[in-house]
């Protein structure tokens, strides 16, 4: 007599929101004690024991290999060339900046925070940026130079993490053209030569409180991105930036849209976020639900209805696809600045 298979259990999604106010995405019944615990997702992991710089430099690339060959990326890729990228041209727009929100750590182990990295990569090695410059020499960027914590920016190298020189040569080597890698690496059988980041000369900054020092570093001195200490990510966002803030905490989401915003365009000309929709049905919800709740509060949740609401209307936008190897890309959005020609349709 055969068993009858059990029917695999379903996990849950859940939005946890700490006292920093970041909310971050889990899996699972067993994770809804990390709302009541501020080390977890309030302060920075601990760096594992071993880790280095050449470490994460190997694993930016596995899962930066694995993302290009993936069915995902061809048709993330077909959109940009079909849609977005000609709408922004005919709009005449420029994407002159990246602000990024919300990573979270690379260093502990979190798989959705890599994908999510290489997906805005290779969104920005397609974007028309007004240089024809994508080779890895750009990818070193002077906006991470000569920043202190005073100005809200970490410095690149950071006092807490302790760097030998074979780490330093071995991220260099990495960040140079195929072409001058040594004979000797790409000879091996037991180590694959590492291709450079997908990057431009576009400035990149990255914002989260979640980094540790290692993330820091890797970002800044690897990569040649700035990464800042919240809230200052938000004085770099205008109409021209590319704002990458999937899953991104609801009332931090329509204060980054805002700030983006200018008269007669209510947010950045590119986005990747959170389906406005589905945040506008919650603070619905919300405010249906409660009607003794304090007024300032109500009124503060109408005046984030109305940032999707019109951020929304005002942009087109695309679903992204379902990702096999993860589940970030849930309730996610691609938003762009419609064509001249669909905005003189709606008047």
């Amino acid at each position: 007599m055969t068993r009858k298979r059990k029917a695999p259990r379903q996990t849950h999604r859940l939005q946890v929101t700490g006292p920093d106010g970041w909310t971050r995405i889990t899996k699972g019944f067993k994770n809804c004690h990390l709302k009541d615990s501020p080390r977890l997702v309030n302060q920075p992991p601990e760096i594992p024991p071993n880790q280095t710089l050449a470490d994460l430099a190997r694993s930016h690339a596995r899962y930066r290999d694995q993302w290009l060959l993936s069915p995902c990326y061809q048709t993330i890729q077909k959109l940009l060339l079909d849609d977005v990228i000609p709408a922004l041209t005919s709009n005449g727009r420029t994407i002159d900046r990246c602000v990024m929100m919300g990573l979270g750590s690379l260093s502990n182990g979190q798989r959705s925070s890599w994908w999510e990295l290489v997906f805005l990569e290779s969104i920005i090695s397609l974007l028309p940026l007004g240089s024809s410059s994508s080779s890895s020499s750009s990818c070193s960027s002077s906006t991470s130079q000569d920043k202190t914590p005073d100005s809200g920016h970490y410095h690149p190298t950071s006092p807490n993490i302790s760097i030998s020189n074979d780490e330093k040569l071995v991220t260099t080597a990495e960040k140079e053209e195929p072409s001058t890698t040594t004979a000797t690496s790409s000879s091996s059988s037991t180590s694959t030569p590492t291709k450079p980041p997908l990057c431009t000369n576009l400035p990149i900054y990255i914002q989260d409180p979640i980094f540790n020092p290692l993330d820091i570093s890797y970002l800044t001195s690897s990569l040649g991105y700035t990464v800042l200490h919240h809230p200052a990510a938000f004085s770099h966002l205008t109409p021209t930036t590319f704002l990458f803030a999937p899953h991104l905490e609801m009332e931090l989401y329509a204060w980054a849209l805002t700030a983006a915003g200018q008269p007669g365009q209510p947010g950045p000309t590119l986005c990747v976020g959170t389906d406005v929709t589905e945040c506008i049905d919650r603070l619905t919800t919300m405010l249906e639900g409660d009607r003794e709740e304090d007024m300032e509060v109500r009124k503060k949740r109408g005046r984030d209805e109305r940032v999707f609401r019109g951020y929304g209307d005002a942009m087109a936008s695309e679903r992204l696809p379902a990702f096999e190897r993860d589940d970030w890309m849930y309730f996610t959005r691609l938003y762009w600045a419609r064509p001249p020609a669909e905005r003189d349709l709606e008047v």
